[in-house]
């Protein structure tokens, strides 16, 4: 038997899975359970690499149509099947708007790009409910395949150009492993999220397994004491343990070490920690490991569909219902599947066709299904929302959900203030500045514009509050570093520039969600709290401005709904069903904004509320035929263009305009 693999290895497979679990179980005292991903990542790269110097040591060249098909036959089927069922069960339990966005994350999952889509996602203001996904998990399969397909090649050659050079292997893997660890340390500070999905970042594991495989076969297993089996799963069981504090990158470098330690330990011919994984039961668990992770989160997510159960008892629920259903996959797909070879003509046929039909499910399959339109089978009663049974008007029939959850509205970033322009006319010129909230009024102040004989400049960007100096952390560097250069010294130049008769500023209040309280910080840092530095630059910008000599007039936050409208309203029969209670309360921004407004004779505020919740404190989803919310706290760019006159009135009100040679609003019904 090879000494890649030894059942204790397998028993350890089943120790990386279980960490995993329970750490999405929720529970605590394995808050770092997560470094079952690293501890798998390291044992990939040690047996990979292990097997295929082997095949070079055996036979002086390795078969890579073989090497892919057993990649192909171990991976995609039960790939493919969890992605299908995983699919399938949501259509029956969820809304089309819940699945519209699973479209590409079961696409990426299927074709082994997940952790650059979720990265991407991570990084993106609108997608709220990343965490959600049931294809999530893919991340840490799609890092492997990558790895998979580009690594033999590079072992190969290094393997040659070590019969040259004795120290070219170690070397070369070296490395590759300290420019990934590089990698590691760069978006540790500069993006965490890159740090944990990046390709890059990662690899630094599986090439420390793939050192480890190089040091085996030198012979330094001989020489290896041990204790460092006894020494790698405590240090890793602290690591996995909350017990410690740690980011998730440090977490990640400390659960590597103690992997390469508990691995290299396990090689040995007794002891303790070797007859413990050795155990029938973890060997047998950790054979089918591999189904078991990959049907563990969405199991999860169905159980919380249905049960509000503590961590452990969840835990127990999903290890038994994820186990089972691992079992019966390895014996009914995966091992008839793995035990066929075939002859050596058919590996890359056999590699080849298993990737075309991974991507004609991702395509062919999973978008139809996912955006199938129908009802789900096992709806809830639309939680968060107020139903009332007296108005009987039935959610509309012909609603595009799909377009309706991408209504994210059109603005655009402007470094250059002379090109800011959206619409000129001879009229007086208006400024819009702000984040996504900016950009979900950019249509309609387009229309009132070309209505109403105004020029329209604007500057938004996503996630960049109008506040200069106010940096939100959320977003990742190359988005922190253009909203800095759009507010700050940019105020002074488009001023000058543009010369706007008013200034219309428009962000969601940071300080409002739980989400952006922990994230908000001064550029250049302080000592400030959350509220007082959302006071102190809110108060700073608005001196700026008018200093800069423009009006300015700054929108109160739209309100917000506790869940997802949307989501409600493809779930509901009655628009009634989905009613939306105005929140009680109001954010420090708004507060200061409303005492601003008084004390200034150049800033105004103006609440929109009122105009997209006429029927307070009860308020419609649906408005005069038009969708109301797009999100929890975004509108739809519809309703506002059908409410553009009665929002434009309420601007009117506020005094804004007075003696600024605005064309008088239209009546407010028109």
């Amino acid at each position: 038997m090879s000494r890649t693999h030894l059942p204790a290895l397998d028993g350890l497979r089943a120790l990386a899975v279980y960490l995993v679990l329970l750490f999405h179980a929720g529970m605590q005292v394995v808050a770092g359970g997560y470094v079952g991903v690293d501890l798998f990542f390291v044992l990939s790269g040690f047996l990979v690499s292990g097997v295929i110097l082997a095949e070079l040591d055996r036979t002086g060249r390795l078969r890579l149509g073989a090497f892919y098909a057993r990649r192909v036959r171990r991976l995609l089927p039960a790939a493919v099947v969890v992605v299908v069922a995983t699919g399938a069960t949501f259509v029956l339990l969820t809304s089309v708007v819940r699945r519209l966005s699973l479209v590409g994350d079961a696409r990426s999952a299927l074709l082994y790009y997940a952790n650059w889509n979720f990265l991407t996602r991570s990084e993106d203001y609108f997608a709220t409910d990343v965490e959600k996904s049931p294809f999530l998990h893919f991340w840490s399969l799609a890092i492997e395949e990558q790895f998979y397909v580009v690594f033999p090649l590079l072992l190969v050659g290094l393997y040659y150009a070590n019969r040259r050079r004795s120290w070219a292997l170690a070397a070369g893997i070296g490395l590759l492993l300290v420019l990934s660890l590089g990698s590691q340390f760069y978006w540790m500070s500069a993006d965490p999220g890159h740090a944990y999905y990046g390709t890059d970042a990662r690899l630094y594991q599986l090439l420390a397994g793939a050192l480890l495989a190089v040091a085996v076969r030198a012979g330094w297993s001989n020489r290896r004491p041990v204790a460092s089996g006894a020494a790698g799963l405590v240090l890793l069981l602290v690591v996995a343990s909350g017990w410690w504090s740690l980011n998730t990158s440090w977490r990640g470098l400390l659960a590597t070490v103690a992997s390469v330690l508990l691995i290299s330990g396990l090689l040995s011919a007794g002891g303790p920690v070797v007859r413990l994984f050795e155990l029938r039961v973890p060997v047998y668990l950790g054979k089918i490991s591999y189904g078991t992770y990959l049907w563990h989160w969405p199991v999860l997510l169905v159980l919380l569909e249905f049960f509000a159960v503590r961590p452990l008892v969840l835990a127990a629920m999903a290890a038994v219902l994820s186990t089972a259903l691992a079992a019966l996959s390895a014996e009914l797909l995966e091992l008839p599947v793995r035990r066929w070879v075939g002859p050596a003509s058919v590996q890359w046929p056999v590699a080849v066709s298993g990737v075309l039909a991974s991507a004609i499910v991702a395509v062919a399959v999973m978008t139809p299904m996912l955006q199938s339109p129908r009802q789900p089978a096992l709806a809830d009663d639309g939680a968060g929302f107020v139903a009332m049974g007296a108005d009987r008007q039935r959610v509309p029939g012909d609603l595009d959900w799909q377009e309706i959850s991408a209504d994210i509205g059109r603005g655009r970033p402007c470094a250059e203030p002379k090109n800011c322009f959206l619409v000129e006319n001879d009229g007086p010129t208006v400024l819009l500045v702000g984040d996504s909230h900016a950009k979900m009024l950019a249509p309609m102040m387009k229309k009132l514009a070309n209505q109403r004989g105004f020029s329209l400049a604007a500057n938004i960007l996503r996630g960049c509050p109008w506040q200069a100096g106010l940096s939100n952390r959320t977003r990742p560097p190359e988005a922190r570093e253009l909203c800095n250069d759009l507010r700050d010294e940019w105020y002074d130049e488009a001023i000058e520039t543009i010369r706007p008769d008013l200034t219309i500023l428009v962000s969601q209040s940071y300080d409002l969600d739980l989400k952006y309280r922990d994230t908000l910080t001064r550029i250049g840092g302080s000592d400030e709290t959350v509220d007082e530095l959302v006071a102190n630059t809110t108060r700073e910008t608005l001196d700026r401005l008018s200093e800069l000599g423009t009006r300015t007039l700054v929108v109160h936050d739209t309100i917000r709904v506790d869940g997802d409208p949307l989501d409600c309203l493809a779930r509901a029969t009655y628009v009634a069903e989905c009613l939306v209670p105005v929140p009680i309360g109001t954010s420090v921004t708004d507060s200061i904004l409303v005492s601003e407004a008084v004390a200034r004779d150049d800033m105004f505020s103006v609440d929109i509320n009122p105009v997209i919740c006429p029927d307070a404190p009860l308020c419609r989803p649906i408005l005069r035929g038009r969708v109301v919310w797009r999100d929890f706290n975004h509108l739809t760019t519809k309703i506002t263009l059908k409410l553009r006159n009665r929002i434009w009135a309420r601007v009117e009100a506020t005094g804004a305009l007075d003696d600024l040679g605005f064309a008088p609003a239209r009546r407010p019904g028109a």
